[in-house]
Parts: structure tokens; C-alpha cells; sequence
């Protein structure tokens, strides 16, 4: 089993109507550059990649754990401090 880890640990939105649109207008960017793209990643020139990612996520390791203690959520405080920690790692921490 891999050891890998996220670097930085944050969710993005991996699907969605929004998403496909901003590809779809990197493409339009990409595809009507009058220069023409020399090199294979020029076109990361043209069109920032940071856009298509609108909702991005970052929860801290700590921020995970205040929330669980101070939370007024049945559904939160439920759950044990082990499966807060899971949840963490399975959504920011584990690739």
C-alpha cells in the first residue's frame, strides 16, 4: 500500500457545471492565441489553472479537532475522536 500524502491539505471540487465551464474557457483561451504555443507547456502562460479550481477547502488538523470538541451537532458530537481523525485523513491528508 502506497505511504504518499497530500503536501497541503485541502479539498477541491472535482466535478460540477462550474468546472466544466472554466475548462471550457481555458480551451477557447488555449486554442484562439494568435502566437501559437512554441512549447508544450506554454499554454499554462495563457490560461492560469488556479481558476479552474473555484471551491478549494483547508482544514487544519486542529481546526478538525476544535470543531469536533466545541460542535453543538448531534451528528458531530456522536462520533468519536478516532473517527473524527479518519474523516480528516480521508478527505485532506491521504491521496
Amino acid at each position: 500500500m502506497s505511504r504518499s500524502h497530500k503536501k497541503f491539505p485541502v479539498v477541491k471540487d472535482k466535478s460540477g457545471p462550474s468546472k466544466k465551464f472554466a475548462k471550457r474557457l481555458s480551451s477557447k483561451a488555449v486554442r484562439r492565441y494568435s502566437s501559437g504555443i512554441h512549447a508544450g507547456r506554454m499554454y499554462r502562460k495563457i490560461f492560469c489553472s488556479w481558476i479552474i479550481n473555484d471551491f478549494w477547502f483547508y482544514k487544519s488538523f486542529r481546526e478538525a479537532i476544535r470543531d469536533w470538541e466545541t460542535s453543538d451537532v448531534p451528528a458531530v458530537k456522536a462520533k468519536t475522536k478516532k473517527q473524527i481523525i479518519n474523516e480528516w485523513e480521508k478527505y485532506y491528508y491521504r491521496k
